[in-house]
């Protein structure tokens, strides 16, 4: 894979020949490569594929609350993983939505890092903290994430990945997706998924798990600004109910 597009590199570490492409704002060039990954790795989201397209050949709304990033990473000219995370910029909050990297390169070293997730995060939480400086902020909050499965609970751990105590279930679905979708009654019958809710802490800004401003303000950024449930929403309610004192 040729690296010919016509917009600015996202990232590049020349040591292990890595180049990440930010596919949004009208830089679809490869983003065909960034959907075989995401539906090879994320195969019971398929639904989200045509926003990610849309995503990135439209012109990005700089007044929108989320600064939206869908990167592709590349080592060596190969396609190796895809990071989809946001800035909200109400919020001052990152949000972790994709991570992927395929099996047979999750173990590239560079530096202090433990693998390429590992070097992933930091470069995605770095970019954060750039859309935060533009926002007038220091850095954001955090970078928040829903986690499926407990293995990777575990791996992310090693991160700095600091899990709140609430009992988090994700809704099915986004306006976004319901304004893509040609199906939008089948949305309806998907349920909402129970998931772990925490967050990677942004170097130098640390954190307590039981940290109510961080937990209520990642709620505002994921429930309502993200999957845009009114606050009286029975799942909005059960979660903000759910806020340590």
């Amino acid at each position: 894979m040729a690296s010919n597009s016509r917009f600015e590199l996202a990232q590049e570490i020349s040591e292990i020949g890595l180049v990440v492409h930010d596919l949004v704002d009208g830089n679809s060039d490869y983003i065909d490569e960034y959907l075989l990954i995401y539906a090879e790795l994320f195969p019971q989201y398929l639904r989200y594929m045509p926003v990610m397209r849309q995503r990135s050949e439209k012109v990005a709304d700089q007044s929108a609350d989320e600064k939206w990033h869908q990167w592709l990473l590349v080592i060596q000219g190969k396609p190796v993983g895809i990071i989809g995370f946001l800035y909200n910029k109400k919020r001052n909050v990152g949000l972790l939505m994709d991570f992927a990297i395929l099996p047979e390169w999750r173990k590239i070293q560079y530096k202090e890092y433990q693998g390429l997730a590992h070097l992933g995060l930091f470069l995605s939480m770095e970019q954060l903290v750039k859309d935060a400086q533009a926002n007038g902020y220091s850095a954001p909050l955090c970078m928040a994430a829903e986690v499926e499965y407990e293995s990777l609970v575990q791996k992310y751990f090693r991160y700095g990945f600091i899990e709140f105590p609430i009992d988090y279930y994700e809704p099915p679905y986004t306006l976004e997706l319901v304004e893509a979708s040609d199906e939008k009654d089948d949305l309806d019958k998907i349920a909402f998924g129970r998931m772990r809710l925490g967050a990677f802490q942004i170097p130098g800004h640390v954190f307590e798990a039981n940290d109510s401003n961080i937990i209520r303000t990642v709620l505002f950024a994921l429930l309502v600004d993200h999957y845009c449930l009114p606050v009286d929403h029975w799942l909005s309610q059960k979660m903000f109910s759910e806020i340590p004192a």
